[in-house]
């Protein structure tokens, strides 16, 4: 009989994260509509509304601060428990702490230095009442958080597999190109056509060893380069390259494989057709709100006349880069195409 083992990484999802300001926050508005409908439902005398949702805010403000320093602490080791145990000692423990904190709070409301709830009312009574309402409310908050909290899991997830598919679409498309120029190569100059060969497997490795999707810029135009060695050996003097990347954004990361498909197309449907070659331009800039890749080439004679956005080219890779830009930055990243000066370009738009 097979037994699935769950993996510790996975298990600890199980808890979302209170240690996030977002999150904490999240549960901060949870608990201040609380206490507005605490305060709307009692009967409150003459003048004393703000009263009464100023103490309650303040008592429900510490009991959910509190609340999220216990799960914050709690995550790191449920961890090997099952779902239900970890929901049950995540609740157990908030109205534990509900517990110990209206004991506190009926102690200095009492006092007749404050004197702000009513002091025949007995302390086990007062402890009881609002341990029960925590049961309540903490079910329906944990509830909603971990609902939640799965619901943007399966989401990440889904998106790093469909970016993991696409990426991969991208490495064969660079492979069978580089390939081919290489066969190119091997009869005429085998010792060069050998050292391209190592030179396209330290690229492989470089890029199948990266972590996560995002890289370094640098990295990226360290692909591009070693790309660019393979097709100058084919094209020799017809390749040129001219880049324009500022030293201050060689740091900044962006998806990994971003910048080489297009270059890999400025070189096959630009350059490559044109008798005389032509100089591709790679180029950075940084503005307010965005990291702006270009990418251009002289387009062949045929394509001249034409004006529109269309490149005769495969738009399969930049279909796929379009989608990984999607997927990480939502409508933040772009690709834009076009035909401006006899140049074909492509621009990528990244949030800074």
């Amino acid at each position: 009989m097979l037994q699935v083992q769950s993996n510790p990484a996975t298990r600890i999802r199980l808890i979302p994260n209170f240690c996030t300001v977002p999150v904490a926050l999240s549960l901060a508005l949870a608990m201040e509509l609380v206490a507005l409908c605490f305060t709307l439902g009692g009967s409150v005398r003459s003048g004393g509304f703000v009263q009464r949702l100023v103490l309650l805010s303040v008592y429900l403000q510490w009991i959910g601060l509190c609340g999220a320093a216990i799960l914050c602490w709690l995550r790191r080791f449920l961890t090997i428990a099952r779902p239900g145990v970890v929901f049950f000692v995540c609740w157990g423990s908030l109205v534990l702490a509900v517990c110990l904190l209206s004991n506190l709070a009926w102690s200095i409301g009492t006092h007749p230095r404050w004197a702000v709830l009513d002091p025949n009312e007995p302390r086990l009574w007062f402890v009881i009442r609002h341990s029960a309402i925590a049961a309540i409310v903490s079910v329906l908050l944990l509830r909603y958080f971990w609902t939640r909290h799965q619901w943007r899991e399966q989401v990440r997830a889904e998106s790093e597999s469909r970016y993991q598919a696409l990426n991969a679409r991208i490495r064969p498309h660079f492979l069978f190109n580089a390939l081919n120029s290489l066969a190119a190569l091997i009869g005429v100059r085998p010792v060069e056509a050998e050292g391209l060969v190592e030179d396209l497997a330290d690229v492989f490795r470089a890029s199948l060893e990266k972590p996560g999707q995002m890289a370094p810029l640098v990295d990226e135009i360290s692909i591009c380069n070693a790309y660019l060695r393979i097709e100058k050996a084919r094209l020799d003097d017809r390749l040129n390259v001219d880049w324009d990347i500022p030293e201050e954004l060689l740091s900044h990361p962006v998806p990994s494989l971003i910048i080489q498909p297009l270059v890999e197309n400025a070189v096959h449907h630009g350059v490559s057709k044109r008798r005389d070659g032509g100089t591709i331009q790679v180029s950075a800039r940084r503005n307010k709100t965005e990291v702006v890749l270009e990418v251009s080439n002289p387009i062949p004679p045929q394509d001249e006349p034409r004006t529109g956005a269309a490149h005769s080219g495969n738009q399969v890779a930049v279909d796929n880069i379009a989608s990984r830009l999607g997927l990480i930055y939502g409508e933040r990243g772009r690709v834009e195409l076009g035909i401006e000066g006899g140049l074909y370009k492509a621009r990528l738009f990244l949030p800074a």
